[in-house]
């Protein structure tokens, strides 16, 4: 009996420091459409028409953004990060994301038709 709890208490011990040791199960970066609707809801104030999608308010509407070109790129990172004004006027809220994450929006931002 003692030497059955002994190897039942040493595979309990086993499976832990093998549960603690595994590898964490790597996380998926969500795409750039994902993380302009749903995580940062970017949508609430912009359309972008080419991949239809609708903004959710009109009164305080900003434009569509789908087509600009990679020369924009940096501009409107210092604008959503409210670092830096566009046409004297500021963005209404300041975009909490990684650089990564604003990186991955506006490229796919870019790669979209603009509006018509």
């Amino acid at each position: 009996m003692r030497s059955l709890l002994s190897l039942l208490s040493l595979t309990v011990v086993v499976a832990a420091v093998a549960v603690m040791a595994a590898p964490a199960p790597a996380q998926e970066t969500p795409d750039a459409q994902t993380l302009f609707v749903e995580t940062f809801k970017c949508n609430v104030c912009h359309s972008v028409a080419s991949a239809q999608i609708e903004r959710k308010v009109e009164k305080t509407a900003g434009p569509d953004l789908g087509g600009f070109t990679p020369e924009d790129f940096d501009a409107i990172a210092r604008f959503v990060r409210k670092e830096e004004p566009m046409d004297g006027e500021d963005h209404k809220k300041t975009f909490s994301g990684t650089d990564e994450e604003l990186k991955t929006i506006l490229d796919w931002l870019g790669s979209l038709e603009p509006a018509e």
